[in-house]
Formats: structure tokens, sequence, C-alpha cells
């Protein structure tokens, strides 16, 4: 019962790990706040959680306003509540070689995966300081700690996440603050939906990890000094491959990209076609 009588507040909370992760929390009676841009799926993730035990405050929050951030964080505080847990969790991704990704896709991308992310880690991050307590928990992903192609933006989203969570991991040390860094492999969730990652996960599902186990192995880290949550087994062995022999994580990944299908569905966009360029066959 790690989080009994705690506040933990989640964004990305409408679907995937964020709703495993505060249906988790939930179990244990703690107060779940919840954060995403959909008001209508928060309420109806705020009924399983009182159904659990838990209790809920829905706070709709689009991570790119700077003033929905500073909302949810004085919701999360009212009436003197202390902030024990901050999962920083909101993310999209969209795929396709960079020549390929509309200019808007990769503002998203950056603006949601990493600015947004970062902003909510330094409103938590003041709070935490001041209290002198909690665990601010970073969803990064086996992206983070490898190259994959036709994710690059994606990929570099992630790696930035990565190197902020080490950077403030430090900073926060002197207050007892604890900063953790999640990194699964393959989730299945709406992230992989149409209009986002738009990827075919029936060749991947025997392998795909479930919002559900991803959320227990941040339960367990809570309250620990573990730095970085990697799993499956597999994603540890592409992270020491990325670091130590590149050359075959990268033929390793060949094999297993090759079975995976991209329904792309570009839209267009007002940018110059450059067709004068001749196409070299």
């Amino acid at each position: 019962m790690k989080l009994q009588n705690k506040t933990i507040v989640i964004t990305g909370a409408s679907s995937g790990i964020g709703k495993a992760m505060a249906l988790r929390a939930a179990k244990d009676g703690a107060t779940v706040v919840l954060a995403a841009r959909s008001a209508d799926k928060l309420i109806e993730v705020a009924a399983e959680i009182t159904k659990l035990g838990g209790t809920p405050i829905i706070v709709p929050t689009d991570v790119t306003n700077v003033e929905d951030i500073r909302n949810l964080f004085l919701k999360a505080t009212e009436n003197g509540r202390v902030l024990d847990v901050v999962f920083d969790n909101a993310g999209l991704g969209f795929i396709g070689k960079i020549w390929e990704l509309p200019t808007e896709q990769i503002q998203s991308i950056l603006s949601v995966n990493t600015v947004g992310m970062i902003l909510v880690a330094k409103y938590a991050a003041e709070i935490m300081h001041r209290q002198k307590h909690g665990h601010l928990v970073m969803t990064s992903s086996l992206a983070g700690l490898i190259t994959i192609p036709d994710w690059s933006v994606y990929v570099a989203s992630k790696w930035a996440i990565t190197g902020f969570s080490e950077c403030i991991r430090y900073e926060l040390a002197p207050d007892h603050v604890l900063v953790t860094t999640l990194h699964p492999g393959m989730v299945n969730t709406e992230f992989f939906a149409k209009e986002k990652a738009n990827q075919d996960m029936e060749k991947l599902d025997k392998n795909a990890l479930t919002a559900d186990q991803v959320a227990e192995e941040v339960y367990a880290a809570l309250f620990t000094k573990k730095r970085k949550i990697i799993i499956p087994a597999m994603s540890k062995s592409m992270a020491f491959l990325q670091k130590y022999l590149p050359g075959v994580k990268d033929t390793l990944l060949t094999k297993l990209t090759g079975a995976v299908t991209y329904n792309k569905t570009t839209p267009e966009e007002d940018e110059p076609s450059f067709s004068y360029v001749e196409e070299v066959k």
C-alpha cells in the first residue's frame, strides 16, 4: 500500500499507461489527480477510480499550455495536500522518414513530449523542492536509449527527456526528491492508433507489453532510488547493444522491424515540393 493516504498526479491519464497507473494507485486508496486533454475520458477514469476506493480529482490539461499546467498543480496542492508522486507521462508520436514528416507533426511531438513534459517537471520540482519530499517519474521510452529508423523526431524527444531527467536528479537529490525515468519497449496502447503512430500491431501483439504490466513496474519503483525502469528484458539488451555494439543493435532492429507495417496517412502541407529537383533512379 505504497500510495495509501498519498497524492499522485498523472498526465496522459485518460488512456494507456497513464490510465493503468491511475487505477493501480486507486487500489491503495490514493488521491489521484487526473490530467489529460479529454475531460469526457477523465470522467470515465474517475468513475473507475472511485469504485476501486481511490479519490479522483479531474483537471483537464493540455501540457502545451503553460496556464493549464499551473492550474493542474494549484488544484493538486489545494487545501495543503502534499505532492507525493508526479507521473509525467503525456506523449505522442508520428512515424515517417524525416523528409516525409509534416512540420506540424514535428512541432507537435516536440511540444508535447519534450517542452510539455519539461514544464510539468518544472512545476512538480518547485513544489517537491519546497516540501523536501516527492518522487518524479518521467516517461521516456526505449526510444530514449536507442536509435530507430523512421522514428527520428520521436527518438529525439525521448533522448531529451532521458538527459533532462539525469540532470534534475542531481539538482533534487539534496531535497530528498527522487527522479526515475521509464523506458518501456513496445506497449499495446492507443499510442499506435490511427492519426498517431499509426502502426499495425497485429504482428507485434505477442511481444508487446500491456499498460497494466508497465504500471506495476512503475508502482514497484515508487519511493525507491531506482534510476531507470527498462522493460522488458529485450529492451535492456537493446540498450546495452546501442551503447557497446551499435552495429549489432542495428542488425537486430532491422530484423525486428521488418515485419512492422506503418499505415502512413501523411497529410498534405503547404511546403515547396522541390519537384524541379531530378529524382535519381
